[in-house]
């Protein structure tokens, strides 16, 4: 099914940056407000504690916009580039890019996760709810690159220009820095845009960035990623996942956002940057540069933790390039965020009833 079977509106979020999309369980919050569905979304030019939005409709079918207020609670630090968002035991998780910018180098306040308890929302105008926040340098960067390694995945090589722009650059910059230990000389830098928890509740963080040799987006796979919010011990990468699921017009595909559904993962795989000027991934890779964004479905084994794993097919969208989120609400429907130059689009498919 291709994008032409979508219904579409046009939503007010500035800034205009919109990532991650998910479901609002919390019906405390839909009564508040009027809502019959609405849906979490992550702003990625806001610091944490700013960048949470609800995307509520109506009854009458209109739809709302309303900032989530919200006061951090532990590393008071500077955050930004807000990518992702999923669900665990009431809490909403909040991830950060892990990245930098188009051209380097690594910055860690894009290294972040933040959390907050969706039952503590009454209102999203009301006062502020709690968010902690965690800030630990470049440890996934590390695990991640680690594990990577131990498992022997095949990654697409590094460019000369992007590992200059991240890795050396990094290691430069980040001179006496507490946090550029973590950054080792033959690393590559990982962009997360997708986070969806698995049943068990490990979390699956879905990679723009790198790519497997043969141009297959990853998932990677932790287990106790909130003890970085109680003082425990790490986070551990319990596998990778290589998925069968490259669109049409190119060569390799990054993720672009991950939705669970049971034991099945629902991924957006696209283009590794939407917009050429300044980005050295796109100068070192231009088969990521046109890939059409599509919307896959997958089955995990579910005492699975990694592996090669097929795809189906669910829906293209060959003239959005820029789609950042999916969620399904409670009668099944998809809907989709779209990332645009001066607004953010919302797409979902009709509802279709056998009743």
């Amino acid at each position: 099914m291709a994008s032409k079977d979508l219904e579409s509106l046009q939503l007010d979020l500035q800034p205009n940056e919109a990532s991650g999309l998910l479901f609002v369980e919390a019906a405390g919050v839909l009564e508040a407000h009027g809502w019959q569905r609405a849906f979490w979304v992550v702003l990625d030019e806001s610091a944490a504690q700013e960048c949470v939005a609800a995307i509520g409709q109506r009854p009458d079918g209109e739809w709302d916009v309303a900032r989530l207020a919200a006061t951090v609670v532990g590393d008071l630090g500077e955050t930004r580039d807000a990518e992702a968002l999923a669900r665990r035991d009431g809490w909403i998780y909040v991830v950060g890019s892990q990245f930098g910018g188009k051209s380097g180098p690594l910055l860690p306040r894009q290294a972040f996760l933040a959390r907050f308890r969706e039952g503590d929302v009454e209102r999203l105008d009301g006062g502020p709810v709690q968010m902690q926040v965690a800030r630990p340098g470049l440890l996934l960067h590390r695990l991640v690159n680690d594990a990577l390694a131990q498992e022997g995945v095949a990654l697409v090589t590094l460019g000369d220009v992007t590992r200059e722009a991240f890795i050396d650059q990094s290691l430069r910059e980040g001179a006496g820095e507490s946090w550029v230990g973590e950054v080792h000389e033959r690393d590559t830098p990982i962009n997360v845009e997708g986070a969806t928890f698995r049943a068990a509740g490990t979390l699956l963080l879905g990679l723009r960035y790198p790519v497997s040799v043969e141009g297959r987006p990853l998932l990677v796979e932790l287990e106790g990623v909130e003890r970085l919010f109680d003082g425990g011990d790490p986070p551990t990468v319990v596998g990778t996942w290589i998925v069968d699921a490259v669109g049409r017009d190119g060569d390799m595909a990054g993720v672009r956002d991950l939705s669970a559904v049971g034991d099945d993962i629902h991924l957006v795989t696209g283009n590794l940057d939407s917009r050429p000027k300044n980005s050295v991934v796109l100068h070192d890779y231009p088969g990521g540069r046109d890939t059409v964004s599509t919307h896959w479905r997958v089955t995990l084994p579910p005492d699975a933790h990694g592996g090669h794993i097929a795809a189906e097919l669910v829906r293209e969208f060959p003239d959005m390039h820029r789609i950042e989120g999916i969620a399904s609400d409670d009668d099944g429907r998809w809907f989709y965020v779209s990332d645009e130059d001066d607004h953010v689009r919302m797409e979902h498919t009709r509802l279709i009833s056998d009743a």
